[in-house]
């Protein structure tokens, strides 16, 4: 039978954790894949780690070591490309998937023509692979409801672990590098993923579906700690939002600079506090985890004020009290 996944990793310094999410996929119930790992020139020893971990557990992989650093959007479209498998799915190096993520989706996805990608939900654990609190449950779970999505013109929030037609991804643009400001922050590094399935949820008009399965199948390493760096995330969300709208009207889409640039100071104060809302949520669950209840829950309260909508939405995305089926 010929292989018809590459599973890619895209590293960088994870000597921490890559082994064990190696062992994982020697762990998967459907072993019948390409493994491509590309490093994105790692300065600690994850690549010494990859080949020990292959010295002991004998199997195909090609490892890439890039000579200079690039970010996860370029690498992970750099690997798009040099696949050769008709469909492929992401693992992040320091992600634990479980036995049967690729044999669950890649059942689903090659019994119906009209799915171009299937995900699944994903529930949140610590360093040491316990399991926390917590998930991505986020995603349509049936093509009727992908469809109202798709032509609403809603961006499509997928969790990494999505096994995706690579050739339909490829058609779309892949991984969006070009028409962003040079230097940092890199903003072509953030939301990438979002970026793309959007884009892939225009085939929609040709009856491409995405979907989710509604089962944990994957873990997600979740760090703990303070942040003040939602803002770079949540302006390039809108910037997915203003194009998959645009696109929807017949208009051209806008580069991230043109965007940028066209932000009107209101706009840009609004985004600000979205930012504020997201630090300000992810700061109070630190301390309230903590025992600073007082300074948590103050925070929580100006997350609030800030954007009221905004814990709301996570509750939906993250707690899994709401799953849609």
């Amino acid at each position: 039978m010929s292989i018809d996944i590459t599973v890619a990793i895209c590293m960088y310094n994870a000597e921490q954790y890559i082994e064990e999410t190696l062992e994982c996929l020697k762990s998967q119930t459907m072993q019948d894949f390409d493994l491509l790992i590309v490093d994105d020139c790692s300065t600690d020893g994850s690549v010494e780690c990859v080949e020990r971990f292959f010295a002991q557990h004998s199997r195909q992989y090609e490892l890439v070591r890039q000579p200079e650093n690039h970010g996860i959007a370029y690498e992970r479209n750099f690997a798009l490309h040099k696949a050769r498998t008709k469909y492929m799915v992401f693992v992040d190096a320091d992600d634990f998937p479980l036995p049967q993520l690729l044999e669950k989706e890649y059942a689903s996805i090659r019994c119906d023509q009209e799915l171009t990608a299937v995900s699944s939900w994903s529930q949140f654990a610590d360093a040491n692979c316990s399991r926390m609190r917590g998930g991505l449950f986020i995603g349509d779970t049936t093509k009727e409801g992908f469809r109202k999505r798709a032509a609403a013109g809603k961006r499509i929030f997928l969790p990494i672990q999505t096994l995706f037609v690579r050739e339909d991804a490829i058609r779309v643009g892949g991984f969006r590098l070009d028409g962003f400001p040079e230097g940092k922050p890199r903003y072509r590094d953030f939301c990438e993923d979002l970026d793309l399935w959007t884009r892939m949820s225009d085939l929609y008009v040709e009856g491409k579906c995405i979907i989710v399965l509604p089962e944990v199948l994957y873990l997600y390493r979740k760090t703990d700690g303070l942040s003040s760096n939602h803002f770079n995330m949540i302006i390039k969300m809108e910037y997915v939002k203003v194009n998959v709208r645009r696109r929807r009207k017949g208009l051209h889409e806008l580069t991230f600079v043109e965007y940028y640039d066209s932000l009107k100071p209101e706009e840009l104060a609004r985004l600000k506090k979205d930012s504020c809302a997201a630090d300000s949520l992810r700061n109070g669950v630190f301390y309230m985890r903590d025992g600073k209840l007082l300074k948590g829950l103050r925070l929580i309260v100006k997350s609030v004020w800030n954007n009221p909508t905004y814990i709301f939405d996570k509750l939906i995305a993250n707690s899994g009290l709401l799953k849609r089926k």
